[in-house]
């Protein structure tokens, strides 16, 4: 991984500058400058997944289409309205749902899977410091995810989004054990921050290309308003929507 190649790199050059600077009396102030920027490149790398710093994320696909995912659902306004205009523009989309909003709402899981898309992993907890859990600890909460879906829908999901997107060395491992696939995004909505549906559809078209795997939230019911014209833009484009799975060429559950 990239994070090792820095570190390995860093101490490198932090040796070899202490023996040639050692007696100019700058040893120290190239010290700090080597370690600033080594906590700004690891910074940088936990919170931009696709830098694929600490893990290798599957930020686009192999096709020339697109996939519309979903995070921190279900919510019980919202999804349904995000699954009703899927099922009229006949789209298929992931979910990435967090496991213990999965275990109130059985139901919009269910009605998920009937409707053809694909569930998958995005914590049990969603806590605001799951970077900061032990391996231990976060591997417990993304197990138990993978067990509430499996409870519910008899199906193992094998892709994996990293709450709010930050990764780290512990993350890395727990996946590796858990042999799931770290999913990011080529194009953010913003749809957290947007104050209208117009925001979300001007900033996602106007990124938007071959390959891109779409990064929407199906708890706001500005992106459920957004939804129906987001998809016909794309369509009036000639830009096609298929399965997240069918996009990357994996296979979304074990």
């Amino acid at each position: 991984m990239k994070h090792n190649i820095i570190t390995a790199t860093a101490i490198t050059v932090f040796a070899l500058s202490g023996i040639i600077f050692w007696e100019t009396g700058f040893a120290w102030l190239i010290f700090i400058a080597i370690a600033l920027a080594y906590l700004a490149l690891t910074a940088y790398g936990s919170f931009k997944i696709q830098a694929n710093y600490f893990l290798t994320s599957i930020n686009r696909g192999k096709r020339k289409s697109i996939a519309l995912t979903f995070d921190d659902g279900p919510d019980p306004e919202t999804t349904p309205m995000i699954l009703d205009v899927l099922k009229e523009k006949d789209i298929k989309a992931t979910f990435f749902v967090i496991g213990k909003k999965a275990e109130k709402h059985p139901e919009l899981i269910r009605r998920i899977d009937e409707e053809g898309h694909t569930i998958a992993n995005h914590s049990y907890s969603h806590h605001y410091l799951i970077a900061f859990f032990s391996t231990e600890k976060l591997k417990k909460d993304l197990v138990l995810c993978t067990s509430t879906i499996y409870e519910i829908l008899g199906k193992t999901p094998k892709f994996f989004r990293p709450p709010f997107g930050v990764t780290n060395p512990r993350y890395a491992r727990v996946l590796r054990d858990l042999k799931l696939d770290s999913v990011g995004w080529s194009v953010r909505s913003m749809d957290t921050k947007a104050k209208s549906k117009y925001e979300i559809i001007n900033r996602v078209i106007s990124k938007l290309k071959a390959k891109d795997i779409v990064l929407l939230h199906d708890n706001r019911k500005v992106t459920a308003d957004s939804m129906e014209d987001l998809i016909e833009h794309c369509l009036q484009k000639g830009i096609k929507i298929e399965p997240l799975s069918k996009l990357i060429q994996k296979e979304p559950y074990e």
